[in-house]
C-alpha cells in the first residue's frame, strides 16, 4: 500500500495520498473533521491539527466548516449578497414574476451596485456595495440614503424602491444569522412617496380622444379610458377573451371583457426588448368587465373589420405561444406600450386635450365616476381588479370639477323654508 501511509499520533491522523497530505481528527463532538482541502507537506498537514488541538485546549473550538461558512460571510458584501439574496427569491417555490424581479435588479442596480450618472463618482452612494455585510451599520446606511437624496432629487419612487430591496435583503440575513440586526432603518425612507396627482379628464377630452385615435386602436382605448384598463391587461387581450351575448331586436348585444393577462415590456439578456405576458399580480386582476353600451358598436364593429388575420407569436410565463389577439399591430405583432403611447400622444395632440392624460388616468376617471353613482369601494375594486380599497380612496379617487357645487344644490333642493 505504498503512497496511503497513515501515521497516528496523540492526537488526529495524516494520510499521504500520491504526493499529498490528508488530516483528520476526532473532534469534542464525536464526529470525524477535516480541513476540505489536502496539503502539500506533511508538516502543513500536522500544523493544522494541533492549530485544532489549540483550539479545544482553549474552549473556542467550533466544526472547521461551520468556521470556513462564518469567514466566507464574513467576507461577503453589501452587493454580493443582494444579487444572491435575488437570485433566492427565483428559486423560491412560487418566485416573483419575471417582470417582479427585473425590477428589483434595475433600481438595485442604479442605485446600490452600480450607480447612474452623477450617483457613481459620489463615494457615499458606491462604498455601500463593496463594505462587508457583516460590518454594515445603520450610519453606513443614511449616508447611502442621504447621497442617493442629493444625486437624485427628482426619482422618489426609484430611490424608496432601492430602500426596499436593501432593507428586504438584509431583513432575510437577519433570519439567517448572518447579521445579529438588520440596520436598514430609515424612516423617511420607508414613508409613502406623494407623487403628483393624476390629472382627472373630462367626459369631452376622453370621447374627442377615442374619435381620433385610428379605427384599429379604438377598442385598446375605450378599454383603457373608459373602463379601467391597465395598458398591459387591454395589450394581452386575446380574442377569446371578449364574450358577445346578443340579444333580441332592438336591444344592443351585451358585451363583457375577461381580464386574466398582462403584458410588460421585458429586456432579454441578449439587449432585445420585447412584450412578455403574464398572470396578473393577485386574485383581484381576474375579473369580467361590462362593456357601457355606448361603445359596443366600437367593438362589434373591431370584431368586423379589424381583427388579426392570424395568430401571433408571443413570450408567455408559459413558454412561446401562438394567440388570437384582439388588438395587434399593421404587421400582426403584440403592441409594445411604448408604441400604444406614442400613438396615444398624436391623438392628443389631433383632439386639442390636455397632454397630461394617458391610459392611467382612466381608472382616475372610472372609479370616479362609480363612486358618484352610489358604488362602494368593495364594488370599485371588483371592476378595477383592486384588492386595496385604500388605494382607490387616496390614489385613484377624484373630485370632478364642478362636483361639490352640484351636491350643495341637491341639498339646498331638499330643504324646506318656512314662509
Amino acid at each position: 500500500m505504498a503512497g496511503k501511509r497513515r501515521t497516528r499520533r496523540a492526537f488526529g491522523t495524516v494520510r499521504a495520498k500520491g504526493k499529498r497530505f490528508y488530516a483528520e481528527y476526532t473532534g469534542p463532538d464525536g464526529a470525524q473533521h477535516t480541513p476540505g482541502h489536502s496539503f502539500a507537506s506533511r508538516t502543513d498537514a500536522d500544523g493544522w491539527l494541533a492549530t485544532e488541538r489549540r483550539l479545544i485546549d482553549l474552549e473556542t473550538w467550533s466544526p472547521p466548516a461551520v468556521r470556513k461558512d462564518k469567514a466566507e460571510q464574513d467576507t461577503t458584501t453589501v452587493g454580493q449578497w443582494l444579487e444572491q439574496y435575488h437570485v433566492n427569491l427565483e428559486h423560491r417555490p412560487k418566485p416573483p414574476r419575471l417582470s417582479t424581479m427585473q425590477n428589483y435588479r434595475r433600481v438595485t442596480t442604479n442605485r446600490i451596485t452600480n450607480p447612474l450618472s452623477p450617483g457613481d463618482v459620489m463615494l457615499d452612494i458606491t462604498r455601500l456595495a463593496s463594505l462587508p455585510l457583516v460590518k454594515l451599520t445603520k450610519g453606513d446606511v443614511y449616508r447611502w440614503w442621504d447621497g442617493v437624496q442629493r444625486a437624485y432629487p427628482d426619482a422618489h419612487t426609484i430611490n424608496q424602491q432601492a430602500f426596499k430591496r436593501l432593507r428586504a435583503a438584509c431583513e432575510e440575513a437577519t433570519r439567517r444569522e448572518m447579521i445579529p440586526t438588520n440596520p436598514v432603518d430609515v424612516p423617511e425612507a420607508g414613508k409613502r412617496v406623494q407623487t403628483k396627482e393624476k390629472y382627472l379628464p373630462e367626459d369631452g377630452e376622453l370621447h374627442a380622444i377615442l374619435e381620433a385615435m385610428p379605427a384599429q386602436y379604438r377598442v385598446l382605448t375605450s378599454l383603457m379610458l373608459f373602463h379601467g384598463l391597465r395598458i398591459g391587461e387591454a395589450l394581452a387581450l386575446e380574442q377569446r377573451h371578449v364574450q358577445v351575448e346578443y340579444l333580441p331586436a332592438p336591444w344592443m348585444p351585451r358585451v363583457v371583457v375577461r381580464v386574466e393577462q398582462n403584458a410588460q415590456r421585458l429586456g432579454g439578456d441578449d439587449g432585445r426588448t420585447f412584450m412578455f405576458i403574464q398572470p396578473p399580480k393577485s386574485d383581484a386582476g381576474y375579473r369580467e368587465v361590462p362593456i357601457m353600451a355606448s361603445h359596443v358598436p366600437l367593438f362589434l364593429k373591431h370584431r368586423a373589420l379589424h381583427l388579426p388575420g392570424a395568430p401571433t407569436l408571443v413570450e408567455t410565463w408559459q413558454g412561446a405561444r401562438r394567440v388570437s389577439l384582439l388588438t395587434a399591430t399593421r404587421t400582426g405583432g403584440l403592441m409594445m406600450d411604448t408604441s400604444y403611447r406614442s400613438v396615444l400622444n398624436r391623438a392628443k395632440e389631433r383632439a386639442g386635450v390636455s397632454m397630461e392624460i394617458d391610459p392611467h388616468c382612466g381608472r382616475n376617471w372610472l372609479i370616479t365616476r362609480l363612486a358618484e353613482q352610489g358604488a362602494h369601494l368593495k364594488e370599485i375594486g371588483r371592476l378595477l381588479g383592486q384588492e386595496d380599497v385604500a388605494t382607490i380612496l387616496d390614489v385613484y379617487m377624484k373630485v370632478r370639477t364642478g362636483r361639490t357645487a352640484t351636491l350643495m344644490e341637491k341639498v339646498n333642493s331638499t330643504l324646506e323654508f318656512k314662509k
